[in-house]
Order: C-alpha cells, then sequence, then structure tokens
C-alpha cells in the first residue's frame, strides 16, 4: 500500500544532508560558551589595556563559529526546501492519480469535498512536519543533551537542576500531545463540513436566492462555523499552554542555579568554587536548553497536525478501488448489426441491499440507436452508469463484444465510446483545450467538423477567438444550451463508436435537437445509446428501452410500445398534451 512519506525516499539525499549540516550548527553552538567561559576566567584578567588580544582572540573565533553556523544553517535550508516542496509536489501528484483511478462508488463514500480538503490542506500540513523533521527534529534534541553534556563537565551538581526539569516537561508534552491529537481530529471533520456547506452555497446560489433561504444558510454555516470556532479554541489552548509552561519550568532553574551558586562565586579556594566565567556559560546552556524546549514544543504542535493529516492521505492510499482493469482482451472490432452490448440479469445497490436497477437483460447491436425513457429515478441513469463502467453489477454480466465488460482493457474501452453527461461539465480554459480532454493532436478541421456535428459552428464562430474563446469556470460565460451542445461535440470529436447521450438535449429546442438526432443518423456504424424523459427524443429509435422502479418493462420500437406498453403510451399522451 502506497504511503503519503514514501515520497521522502526520492530526496533522500536532501533528507540526509540537511540534519548533518544542522548538526554542524549545533556543534558550533556548543562551542561558543567555553569561549566565553574563557574570555571571563582568562582573557579579562590577563588582557591590558595595550595589549587586548585575549580578548579578541576568542572573540574572533566565535565570530568565525557564527558565521560558519550561519552557513550551514543556509545550506540546511535549502536541502530542507527541496525535500519539502519535491515531497509535496510528489504526494500531490500520486493523490490526484489514486482519486482519479477510484470509482463513483469510493469518491461518493469519501465526499469530494474531504478529497478536496486532503490535497490541498492535509498535503500542506504535511510538508510542513517534513521540512521541521529535517531543520530541527535532531536539532533540538542534540542542543539540549549536547547543552547537557557541556553543563556537567563544568559542574555535575548544577547539572542535576537542568536533569530534574527535563522529565517533567516531557510529561506535559505527552499529555499535550494525546489530547491535542484528538482534538484535531475534530477540528478537522468540522473543516470538510464547512468546505461542504460553502461549495454546496455557491453551486447553488441562485436557488437559495430564489426560495429566500439565505438567513437559513447563513445560520447553518455560521452553527458549523462556531463549532469549528470551539473545537479550535480547545485545541489552540492545549497547544498554547506548552510555551508558558517550559518558559516557566527554565527560568526557575535559572533562578535555583543563581540562588544556589551565587554565594559561592566569590568563595576563593572553596571546594565548591564556581567561577564567574563558568557561571556565565551554565546560564548560557541553560538558556539554550531553552530555545531548544521551546523549538521543541512548537514542533510537537506541528508534528501533531502532520500526523493527523498524514493519517487521512494514507487513508485515501489504502482505499482499493472496485472497478479493476483486468486487460484480458485489448480492441475487438465487429461488423454492423453484431451484437455490441449483452446484459445479463443485471442488478446493482449503492451499498446496501436495494437493488436500484434489478434482473436487466438485453441486447444492442452495433449501428444501431437505443433509446431508454422511464420516470425520475427509474434507474435510466444508472443503466449510464453501468455502461461507462463507472460502476460494476452487483449481480449478473455486462458484455461488450463477445467478451465480459470486465475483462475488456478498460482504457480502450473508454476511447471508444463518447459520454456527454446531464450535467453540463466544461472546464475553464478554451474550447480548444476542453476539446483536448476528448481527444489529444485535434486541429481546426476536427474542431469544425465536431461543432457542425453538435450544432455548434454558428455560435462558436461568431465568437472573438473562436475555438480559442475562453470557458469560465463551469462554462458561465455560455448558455445552458450552448454548453450542452460543446459537451455533445467534446464527445463526438474522437470519433467514437458508441456515443451515451444521458438527458444531453433538454436545454435544446426542437429544431436543434431534430439537426443533430439527423446528424448521428448519417454517422455510419455509430451506435447511440440516448437517455431521456422525453419521448420525442428517443421516438425514432431503433429500440427504446422502457424503464420504471428499476425493472425493464417492455422492449420495441416506438409504434410497438404506443400499441401494447401501457407505460409507454400514458408518457406519450402526457407529454403530447
Amino acid at each position: 500500500m502506497e504511503k503519503a512519506l514514501s515520497s521522502i525516499k526520492k530526496y533522500k539525499k536532501e533528507a540526509i544532508l540537511g540534519p548533518i549540516f544542522k548538526m554542524l550548527e549545533v556543534f558550533f553552538e556548543l562551542i561558543t560558551p567555553f569561549l566565553m567561559r574563557f574570555i571571563v576566567n582568562e582573557g579579562i584578567n590577563v588582557a591590558t589595556p595595550e595589549n587586548l588580544w585575549p580578548i579578541i582572540y576568542p572573540s574572533l573565533i566565535i565570530l568565525g563559529l557564527c558565521i560558519l553556523g550561519f552557513l550551514s544553517t543556509l545550506v540546511c535550508q535549502y536541502f530542507a526546501s527541496v525535500a519539502t516542496w519535491g515531497c509535496g509536489e510528489d504526494i500531490r501528484n500520486r493523490l490526484y492519480l489514486k482519486i482519479g483511478s477510484l470509482s463513483s462508488k469510493e469518491i461518493n463514500k469519501i465526499g469530494a469535498n474531504t478529497l478536496v480538503t486532503v490535497v490541498t490542506n492535509d498535503v500542506l500540513k504535511v510538508q510542513n512536519g517534513i521540512s521541521m523533521a529535517i531543520r530541527l527534529a535532531l536539532r533540538a534534541p542534540c542542543l539540549v543533551i549536547g547543552a547537557l553534556v557541556c553543563s556537567f563537565i563544568l559542574n555535575w551538581q548544577i547539572d542535576l537542576i537542568f536533569l530534574a526539569i527535563i522529565p517533567l516537561i516531557i510529561i506535559v508534552y505527552f499529555v499535550v500531545l494525546k489530547y491535542s491529537t484528538r482534538q484535531l481530529t475534530k477540528v478537522q471533520k468540522r473543516t470538510d463540513e464547512i468546505t461542504q456547506i460553502a461549495s454546496d452555497s455557491l453551486r447553488g446560489t441562485r436557488v437559495i436566492k430564489g426560495f429566500n433561504k439565505e438567513n437559513e444558510t447563513e445560520n447553518r454555516f455560521n452553527k458549523e462555523t462556531e463549532g469549528y470556532f470551539k473545537e479550535s479554541k480547545t485545541n489552540a489552548f492545549l497547544n498554547a499552554i506548552i510555551n508558558p509552561f517550559t518558559f516557566l519550568v527554565i527560568n526557575t532553574a535559572i533562578t535555583l542555579i543563581i540562588v544556589f551558586s551565587g554565594n559561592l562565586v566569590f568563595q576563593v579556594g572553596d571546594t565548591s568554587f564556581i567561577a564567574s566565567g563558568d557561571l556565565v556559560a551554565l546560564v548560557s546552556y541553560l538558556n539554550q536548553i531553552l530555545i531548544a524546549l521551546v523549538v521543541v514544543c512548537n514542533l510537537v504542535v506541528i508534528f501533531t497536525k502532520a500526523f493527523a493529516s498524514n493519517k487521512r492521505i494514507n487513508k485515501v492510499f489504502s482505499i482499493e478501488t472496485s472497478i479493476i482493469n483486468n486487460k484480458k482482451y485489448d480492441k475487438i472490432d465487429i461488423n454492423d448489426s453484431e451484437e455490441l452490448y449483452k446484459f445479463e440479469n443485471v442488478s446493482l445497490s449503492y451499498g446496501n441491499d436495494i437493488n436500484v436497477v434489478e434482473n436487466i437483460s438485453f441486447t444492442i447491436n452495433k449501428g444501431e440507436t437505443i433509446g431508454i425513457v422511464g420516470g425520475t429515478g427509474s434507474g435510466k441513469s444508472t443503466l449510464v452508469r453501468l455502461l461507462n463502467r463507472f460502476f460494476d453489477p452487483t449481480s449478473g454480466e455486462i458484455f461488450y463484444k463477445g467478451v465480459n465488460l470486465k475483462d475488456y482493457d478498460l482504457d480502450i474501452y473508454k476511447d471508444e465510446i463518447g459520454f456527454v453527461p446531464q450535467k453540463n461539465v466544461l472546464f475553464r480554459g478554451t474550447i480548444r483545450s476542453n476539446f483536448e480532454l476528448s481527444k489529444e493532436g485535434i486541429n481546426d478541421i476536427d474542431i469544425e467538423e465536431a461543432l457542425k456535428f453538435a450544432e455548434a459552428y454558428d455560435f462558436v464562430n461568431a465568437k472573438k477567438e473562436k475555438y480559442d474563446e475562453e470557458v469560465k469556470e463551469g462554462g458561465k460565460n455560455f448558455s445552458g444550451g450552448q454548453r450542452q451542445r460543446l459537451c455533445i461535440a467534446r464527445a463526438i470529436i474522437k470519433s467514437p463508436e458508441v456515443l451515451i447521450m444521458d438527458d444531453s438535449t433538454s436545454a435544446l429546442d426542437n429544431i436543434t435537437e431534430r439537426n443533430i438526432r439527423n446528424n448521428i443518423s448519417k454517422r455510419k456504424g455509430l451506435t447511440t445509446i440516448i437517455i431521456s424523459q422525453k419521448i420525442s427524443s428517443v421516438h425514432q429509435a431503433d429500440k427504446i428501452l422502457v424503464i420504471d422502479n428499476g425493472k425493464l418493462i417492455d422492449i420495441g420500437s416506438h409504434n410497438e410500445l404506443i400499441e401494447r406498453c401501457e407505460f409507454y403510451k400514458d408518457m406519450a399522451i402526457s407529454q403530447s398534451r
């Protein structure tokens, strides 16, 4: 199974060299108090106004160590940046591919808005965790340990004060980490819910305004943000107490050291003598420990968020798609009028015991035009999902060109079908870039033919930029009918063997719809499957499937169904009225 942090393998060099250079900085930092001790104990006593070199020499060495430490830090920061952003890019790319491989079943189960949050927010937190791990994860503990060792060399008795405070701080960190992780999970769930509400509100702005429900929507959003505020406040409080607690403990320790050792500084000859320089060095090491522990407490907060986000990312990676590309059969060619599709007792349920379609059986021959009609919720769109292989049947089999559809190479199959969805989906870019989603390497002639087929050539050619006309987000700069025709053109531009149209002419006027049907009939070898609630859209089809409550109640031509199918006849009469 893929893991988010496996991306670090691509940046082993940066992940190793970064901490090494950081350790060099720690080494230079630990030497500095010894030089300060020498200046206070030896240099000041030896130096004279005429000879300041006993002070200048060690000061220059300290300056040199500072410069070397600065350069080491720069190198570490560079390696950390390369690894951090490189890992972030790799994780996002792998997540995008993983999400793209999931079927509609898995995506619906997780939630599209949750996936967006994972790809953006959670990956960013993992990136931050990787950056801190390379830059500071080793530096902080090594600086604490190094400072403790150096202070032990100077005075082991005072070092006991240092050692006494470390376990206390670690216990507090552990407790905070434990509860903060739980709280962060609640915050992330609130974030997903807020994203969902905001997304729904933006998509349905006109509906909300049309029903005058702005206040209700705002109240719902406010309720979620209030919950988010409360959860975040609790989490922030847990994280906020670490820094003040660390400062309190360290400053208390400094006070104890000064009180303990202050009366010994000038007791010359006493075995407990502490030189002024030693005291300066000890306080310096204690300050280093203070800074390091403050860094550690911040790392605890960052790593808590990173671990929680890493868990969510790995959860996405762990999902196995139910749609597997077996690739047992490559492209198969058949002749016109030969059997293209065969449904044998096909049933499908969406994760429960209720079948949306049940025991559906029918055949479609190559070159036929098939209509599928039925009321709202009858199962028409479910058949479309099965034909597109967005879902596999819960029971029964679907055969395509004589072989089980599950065994047909899915990539080749997708190239052989053109799909026009019920919702007109256009992507931000240009008309050309939208068409290139269907077929790469298209030229202007291909685009022109597709637009003429979809009765879209005139309004596109009237645009200033023509095929390179901008398409705004969701295609909002085009009308509903124009978007439908562009979607039809995009599906037909790759010259598919099968054209599946899921209620994709609902926004067209009767003349335009008739012209598109005529263009479809002129395409030799094209198998067309039209799903619609309008009898007028399918009445010229070779065969019409009538679906009601998930069951196939009749198959036949328009005239045959008018004679023998009461359900179809009632639909036709009601629509003609």
